[in-house]
């Protein structure tokens, strides 16, 4: 990562840092406004009020209704909620409450084999400990040696060793490192970069770079590797999920969405998001279920805004893979049997209520604002460089069925208080698809707020007219602070 000069001291690491003006000048690009906990806990309990009915509210009510929810009454009512988690996790007036929610979490998170809190800080240290040496996107091998290592796949990787457990068999594991080395794939050219690889991060990281290049290793693996193998894909889907939504928390931007890349990547068995053959396979695969490979158009849109005021970019997608009718038709054909027997299994359930409606499949996507910053100068004296991050402004999830034609949506945040000109970029990701992505830059002024000007008394009797007209020319001038 870093190094020491030739012959003499080496220099101090690389830190991020920032000065204080320039934080300023960025504050409303990176903080959102808080609003007071009290509004808040009074606003998710109204919301939690208004699903439930006309129930009394008690932990055990509660947790009844929460039970018979449907996932779009959990997003609605998390949603209500999202102001209210992220004051209890960072205002330190509520560390017994924060306690409490943690222990709940990571117990039902643990039960539910689901990934913890612990796994979360070892993702974001590995991330941390890249952003303190450079302001490029963390490479999909470092992003794939933090999963790897996680307790929640180490645990995965140590169940092996118990009776029964499934297996990655170690000639399978062989043949596949020999593969990867013979493919020069970053991370197996060489033994040094294998050095202090603890085997199970190993073994997890072999079977990861399987699914990554099946297509290009001809290997037929034993069963017991390709069970060991499905079970830590589902695992993995999982992590990434929550590795995603950390990264969005935090604002890492660049992290997140090499996070998006390596989700297509993993989902479709590719490697490259810029390979033309790995284009070619994914319009294949695509090809082969009777689908469109996507195609978009971006156009984004801000208007200049005064300090302090929110700044709203306009996004509109156009879908250039849109579907007819006849297209639409023939991609449900190959699940029509699938959602014949979902709709006669939600009419069994409810036989006095009106048959549940099948969804429409739908096309999902994320808008992900990335606030851009100017590079910094090194400080020669100090002998520190100072790294400045880009910085998440704000992301939305976008979805929309096969044949729409436009995507729309807006993201708004609190323009800067310091005037000047901004530039934000706007990726519009797949996490299912690879090399569809696309993204835009727009940019928008904040303006020189003019200055207020107060009323001057009466001019003094002993002024002469020219001069007091002269003083009245100059203040009908706006200034500029």
């Amino acid at each position: 990562m870093g190094g020491g000069g030739r012959g003499g001291a080496k220099h101090k690491a690389p830190v991020v840092k920032e000065t204080k003006s320039k934080k300023e000048e960025q504050a409303k690009l990176e903080e959102p406004t808080g609003a007071n906990v009290i509004d808040m806990e009074s606003k998710f309990m109204q919301a939690l009020q208004k699903e439930m009915g006309d129930v009394e509210i008690t932990e055990e009510s509660v947790r009844e209704h929460i039970a018979k929810m449907t996932p779009e009454q959990k997003t609605r009512l998390a949603t209500e909620g999202q102001d209210l988690k992220q004051e209890l996790l960072t205002n330190g007036d509520h560390e017994a409450e924060l306690d409490i929610f943690r222990k709940e979490l990571n117990t039902k998170a643990a039960a539910a084999g689901l990934p913890v809190e612990k796994d979360g800080e070892h993702l974001g240290k590995k991330l941390l400990g890249h952003m303190r040496t450079s302001t490029e996107a963390p490479s999909h091998l470092l992003v794939l040696e933090a999963i790897a290592s996680s307790p929640f796949l180490v645990k995965l990787a140590v169940t092996e060793m118990q009776q029964g457990a499934p297996r990655a068999d170690a000639d399978d594991l062989v043949a596949v490192e020999a593969a990867l080395r013979t493919l020069k794939v970053n991370g197996w050219q060489s033994p040094e970069q294998e050095t202090g690889r603890p085997p199970f991060v190993r073994r997890n990281l072999l079977l990861l770079h399987f699914v990554l290049y099946n297509e290009k290793i001809e290997l037929s693996i034993k069963p017991s590797t390709q069970h060991a193998l499905s079970e830590l894909s589902a695992k993995v889907a999982t992590i990434c999920d929550m590795l995603f939504q950390y990264c969005l928390q935090n604002r890492w931007v660049k992290a997140a969405l090499t996070v998006t890349e390596l989700q297509g990547l993993l989902v479709n068995g590719l490697w490259d998001h810029k390979d033309d053959e790995c284009r070619d396979l994914m319009l294949r695969k695509f090809t082969r279920q009777s689908l469109k490979l996507p195609k978009l158009s971006l156009a984004v849109s801000a208007a200049d805004v005064e300090p302090g005021h929110k700044t709203v970019i306009k996004v509109e997608v156009t879908r250039l893979h849109a579907y007819t009718e006849d297209e639409l038709a023939a991609a449900l054909k190959l699940g029509g049997a699938t959602a014949a027997t979902a709709a006669a299994a939600a009419k069994q359930q409810a036989p006095a209520e009106a048959p549940a409606e099948v969804p429409a499949p739908q096309e999902g996507w994320w808008v992900v604002a990335e606030g851009l910053r100017s590079k910094r100068n090194k400080d020669e004296k100090m002998g520190e460089v100072e790294l400045s991050h880009n910085s998440l402004v704000g992301r939305q999830a976008l979805a929309c069925a096969l044949d729409a034609p436009v995507m729309s949506a807006e993201i708004s945040f609190e323009a800067p208080t310091t005037p000047g000109e901004y530039k934000v970029m706007v990726h519009v990701r797949s996490s299912g698809c690879v090399g569809v992505d696309v993204r835009r830059k727009v940019t928008f002024t904040v303006k020189e707020p003019k200055r207020v000007i107060t009323p001057k008394p009466p001019a003094a009797q002993s002024a002469a007219p020219a001069e007091a007209a002269a003083a009245e020319a100059v203040d009908d001038v706006p200034q500029l602070e």
